[in-house]
């Protein structure tokens, strides 16, 4: 079913910067950005190009706030592990769950992010902050697995295990359009992507954390 993304459930306006950046996220992942103008974007919203330009003047100032949303959500993200029982396995597996979402959601940034650097070239930064305080994040969440006893990863494999972690778990999506030419994503992407970041934590992982992994990957609430 198609939302309507001029209300919210409470039936009450959602301001038109945000529709436009409803409307922009949605197109951008499923053509591109290269491939939507700022004419499909307004048309999409229901305004004409000036009330759009009124809020955002370029493409590029559309792809930043919506990396800025991205970031937000990256936080909100950690901010639920940090809320949760460190010593189930099942918070960790959450986690995962919740950070492939989240790249879903916003996949055009990673599927696209070649050419988004030269589209929006003050994106550089900002990717890299954002990529070095996740990973700071993603090592502190093994670490807490370690200590309850959900992991065990030697110390000399670390570094490597946490940064294989991050590049597979970010760019899953880039390294599919890039390197084997898939331009359109589905769940089977999706689930091929934790595949390949689970087959690099299972070597690592207890019986119990096992479990909720493999629980995660078919499915299992």
């Amino acid at each position: 079913m198609k939302k309507n993304i001029s209300r919210q459930s409470t039936d009450r306006p959602i301001p038109t910067r945000e529709r436009i950046l409803t409307a922009a996220l949605a197109l951008f992942n499923e053509r591109g950005p290269d491939h939507v103008t700022t004419a499909d974007i307004a048309g999409a919203v229901g305004i004409n190009e000036g009330n759009l330009y009124y809020h955002f003047r370029t493409k590029e100032a559309l792809v930043l706030a919506l990396f800025s949303r991205f970031e937000a959500d990256a936080v909100a993200v950690v901010a639920d592990v940090d809320s949760a029982n460190e010593k189930a396995a099942a918070t960790y597996a959450g986690f995962l769950r919740l950070w492939f979402s989240l790249v879903w959601d916003y996949r055009f940034l990673f599927r696209d992010l070649v050419g988004l650097v030269s589209l929006a070239p003050a994106l550089v930064e900002p990717v890299r902050a954002i990529s070095a305080t996740m990973r700071l994040a993603v090592g502190d969440i093994v670490s807490r697995m370690e200590k309850a006893g959900l992991a065990a990863i030697p110390q000399e494999e670390r570094p490597a295990v946490l940064t294989n972690l991050w590049i597979v778990s970010t760019y899953w999506a880039a390294y599919l359009n890039l390197q084997e030419g898939v331009t359109e994503f589905g769940p089977q992407q999706l689930d091929w992507g934790l595949q390949q970041v689970s087959s690099l934590f299972r070597p690592y992982l207890s019986v119990e954390a096992k479990n909720e992994l493999e629980a995660l990957l078919v499915g299992e609430p």
